[in-house]
C-alpha cells in the first residue's frame, strides 16, 4: 500500500526549514545592532545575554551582590557567603514549539503548527549564526519531547529533524490538548533552563491556566521569555457571508458566516483574547508578539524584533 505523502501546509518537511537558513542570516540578523555590551546573538538589544554557570562559592566581599548571597553556607558557617558565576562561551535558546490539536488548523497558507514549527527554525538557524546552542522542548496535548541545547550546525539540524519527526507523529496521532499539559512544560522547563538563557513559546496559547502563568512568571525573573502567538486569519476576520464546511480531520460541520455580525464578534473576541495575554506579558516581564500564517514570517520578526530592541 503506496504512503500518502502529507503535504507542506499541513506538516512541516525538513526541505522547507533547511531553506529558511538564508533567509535567517539576512533578515533576522539584521536586527542585531552594532554595540560592544556583553550581549550576544541576534537579539542582542531585546534580550539580556548569555546563561551564567556556577563556579564556587566565597566569603562575602564589601560590593558583593546581595542576591548571589548563599544563605545555605551562610547559616552552616556563621560567617557570609558568597556564589560565583562564569559566563557561558555559549548561550543556551530554547524553542517551546506547540504542535497540539488547536494548532493543527489553517484556512490560508498552512497549518498553526507548520508556522510555529518554521518560526523555530528561523530562529535557530540565526541563533547558530552567533554562536549560541539550540534546543527545546516539543508538546502536544499531555505528551512533550526535550531537546538538550547543542551548539553548531549540528545542534540546529538535529534540533529541526527532531521537530520534523515529532510534528509528523503528533499530526498522525491527534492528542487531546489540555492545561494540564502546557502547565507541565513550563514547569519542565523552568527546572531544565540556567538563568540567563533565551527562551521562545510558540503557539496559540488556546489553554493557559493561572497554574501556567505562575511558572511563566517565575521563568521570566531568570531568564529572557518571548511568547509568540500563532494565529490563523479566520480566527480574527471572518469570511464573507455564507456557510462553510470545516473539518478537524475526523469530524467534519457547517459553519454560517452572517456579515457583519459575525465579523465583529470574531474580531473582538480577538482582540480581547490577545490583549489579555499581553497585558500579562507586560506585567511579568515578558516579550510578546502575535504572528499570522498569511504574514511574511522572516520579515515579521524582524519588525518585532527591532520594536523590542526600541526601534520604529
Amino acid at each position: 500500500m503506496a504512503q500518502i505523502e502529507i503535504p507542506d501546509s499541513v506538516v512541516v518537511s525538513m526541505q522547507s526549514l533547511i531553506a529558511l537558513r538564508l533567509q535567517a542570516g539576512k533578515s533576522i540578523g539584521s536586527t542585531r545592532k552594532k554595540s560592544t555590551a556583553q550581549r550576544s546573538g541576534n537579539f542582542a538589544s531585546p534580550f539580556r545575554g548569555r546563561g551564567m554557570d556556577f563556579s564556587e562559592v566565597r566569603l562575602y566581599q564589601p560590593g558583593d551582590d546581595i542576591r548571589s548571597i548563599d544563605w545555605r553556607v551562610t547559616a552552616r558557617t556563621g560567617k557570609t557567603h558568597t556564589k560565583l558565576y562564569t559566563e557561558e562561551r555559549e548561550r543556551a535558546i530554547y524553542f517551546v514549539v506547540d504542535t497540539g490539536p488547536s494548532m493543527q488548523f489553517g484556512t490560508q497558507v498552512s497549518f498553526k503548527s507548520v508556522v510555529a514549527s518554521k518560526v523555530a527554525g528561523l530562529l535557530a538557524w540565526s541563533s547558530m549564526s552567533h554562536g549560541d546552542r539550540v534546543g527545546g522542548i516539543f508538546f502536544s496535548g499531555n505528551k512533550h519531547k526535550e531537546i538538550k541545547p547543542v551548539g553548531g550546525k549540528r545542534g540546529v539540524l538535529t534540533f529541526l529533524k527532531n521537530m520534523v519527526d515529532w510534528s509528523h507523529d503528533s499530526f498522525s496521532k491527534n492528542d487531546e490538548s489540555t492545561g494540564s499539559g502546557f502547565v507541565d512544560v513550563v514547569s519542565r522547563l523552568k527546572r531544565v533552563a540556567k538563568p540567563g538563557s533565551l527562551i521562545f513559546i510558540i503557539s496559540d496559547f488556546n489553554v493557559i491556566s493561572e497554574s501556567a502563568r505562575l511558572y511563566l512568571r517565575q521563568i521570566s525573573q531568570h531568564c529572557d521569555l518571548a511568547l509568540i502567538n500563532v494565529y490563523d486569519e479566520l480566527e480574527k476576520n471572518a469570511p464573507p457571508a455564507g456557510n462553510y464546511m470545516l473539518s478537524d480531520g475526523s469530524h467534519s460541520g457547517k459553519f454560517v458566516a452572517n456579515g457583519k455580525s459575525t465579523h465583529d464578534t470574531i474580531l473582538s473576541d480577538f482582540i480581547a483574547t490577545e490583549d489579555k495575554l499581553k497585558q500579562f506579558c507586560l506585567k511579568s516581564g515578558i516579550h510578546f508578539f502575535s504572528i499570522c500564517s498569511t504574514d511574511d514570517l522572516s520579515g515579521h520578526i524582524t519588525l518585532n524584533m527591532h520594536r523590542r530592541a526600541g526601534g520604529k
